[in-house]
């Protein structure tokens, strides 16, 4: 099922899931008399002991399910406080931990008219927060318990932009990335699917649930030569971005069950690309690859002769022949991007199964005087990295390649994406259910 039939699912199960009195949510006896097929009664109560103290209020959603993926029910529902002005609902996540129902989350969340705006679903593990944010806008985000964390999944947002229907889909964990837009009649006007690299300050500790690597394995991600690709064993990779406050630097971690390092210049060989386009979004409205929408009219940035760089790596013999690494783009370098060529640094090892590349990129080689940063969000610049495995150098032809992305090199439509994210901002979001008890526990200590 598509993430956007997903959505349709969520918001008409959070009209299903409420009393027959549907314009003003069920009390709490009503919820529970629903609760009593999944849940012992003792654990009910504990529901209720979690609730608003001193005030009214109304369930408008719920669902059981599992959403910490050990088997048994958790359970979510969203509560309206009466007798404030606040248009919002507060949903409440509660999981099975050792036998009992614990209050892992709670999230406030805004509402246009009604409660009823706001719904809850478990599905495949994930418990999912559907938003009403205005006619037409609706957003959905999926959130999952792993090891005292509640960690963001996922994030679908369905919206109308001009006279396009847009729906855009974010995966926090395996960095997947998908957005198109819809003509009236249906039809697409535009699709892309991608995933996203994430680009963190060097030396910043991540936290579990937040996931710092890229992984290129699948068969969705072979982009030629899938008939010689025999699974990720056979060909894959793993990839890691950070940066500081000159330079731009990648590890690539390649499994390769037959690594051919080519015996001269021009023999068939593996090799590694990073392909860049460093134009940054149009701050008035433009995108990275959308860069104008009047009514029926979508300009998709399908082709530019600026701001794209190639850089391609050889990956040496790991003893006598060193890595090499060139430099393709489509600008005319400055002086001063010529001389940040000297900086550029490639290095190579052999790893058990298959071998790692790091590179260090100066971002005056890119045009930048620093990293690319907006202070309260992510900045996407395009980006992919390619892998191109050759299990038999003397069949240059069986060339397998698998990447972030379905790249055409003079398309920039076609890129995935490099976030960089600036300081106290993460691309996704964990919560440890256990930090404020350790943070009390350290100051009784004297911490």
């Amino acid at each position: 099922m598509s993430p956007f039939r997903h959505l349709l699912l969520i918001i008409l199960l959070a009209v299903l899931g409420v009393s027959a009195k549907a314009q003003s949510g069920m009390a709490f006896d009503d919820l529970r008399q629903k609760l009593a097929p999944y849940f012992d009664n003792d654990l009910i109560n504990d529901l209720e002991a979690a609730m608003p103290k001193g005030s009214g209020y109304r369930v408008w959603g719920w669902d059981v399910g599992d959403f910490t993926g050990d088997g048994f029910n958790d359970v979510a529902f969203s509560v309206n406080v009466l007798g404030t002005r606040r248009k919002e609902c507060v949903v409440y996540l509660f999981a099975d931990l050792d036998g009992y129902l614990v209050n892992v989350a709670q999230y406030r969340v805004p509402f246009v008219a009604i409660p009823l705006e706001v719904g809850v679903v478990i599905k495949e593990n994930t418990c999912y927060v559907a938003q009403k944010r205005k006619a037409e806008d609706w957003t959905m985000q999926g959130y999952r318990y792993v090891q005292g964390s509640v960690v963001k999944v996922d994030e679908f947002v369905s919206n109308r932009v001009e006279s396009f229907a847009h729906d855009s889909y974010r995966n926090f964990q395996t960095l997947e990335t998908r957005e198109r837009f819809l003509l009236p009649d249906g039809r697409p006007a535009f699709a892309t699917d991608y995933l996203t690299i994430p680009c963190y300050e060097r030396g910043r500790q991540v936290f579990a649930g937040i996931v710092p690597d890229v992984q290129v394995g699948t068969i969705q991600h072979v982009r030629q030569g899938s008939f010689w690709w025999k699974g990720a064993s056979d060909a894959s990779f793993k990839a890691r971005a950070v940066y500081d406050a000159d330079f731009l630097y990648l590890r690539v971690a390649v499994r390769d069950s037959d690594v051919v390092t080519g015996w001269c210049d021009t023999c068939a060989a593996d090799r590694l690309e990073i392909w860049f386009d460093v134009s940054v979004p149009d701050a008035e409205g433009g995108g990275r690859y959308i860069t104008n929408i009047k009514r029926q009219k979508l300009e998709i940035r399908n082709e530019s002769d600026s701001g794209l760089y190639a850089f391609s790596v050889k990956i040496g013999d790991f003893r006598d022949r060193r890595p090499e690494i060139t430099v393709r783009t489509t600008d005319e370098l400055s002086a001063t991007q010529d001389e940040a060529l000297n900086l550029l640094r490639v290095v190579t090892a052999p790893r058990t199964e298959g071998y790692v590349v790091k590179l260090r990129i100066p971002f005056v080689l890119l045009g930048f005087d620093r990293p690319p940063l907006e202070e309260l969000k992510p900045t996407d610049l395009g980006c992919t990295i390619a892998l191109y495995d050759v299990d038999n150098e003397f069949r240059p032809e069986e060339t397998t390649t698998l990447s972030t992305s379905a790249i055409q090199p003079l398309d920039p439509s076609t890129y995935g994406a490099m976030a960089f994210i600036p300081t106290g901002i993460w691309y996704g979001e964990t919560t440890n259910i256990f930090a404020d008890a350790v943070l009390t526990s350290l100051r009784e200590l004297g911490f």
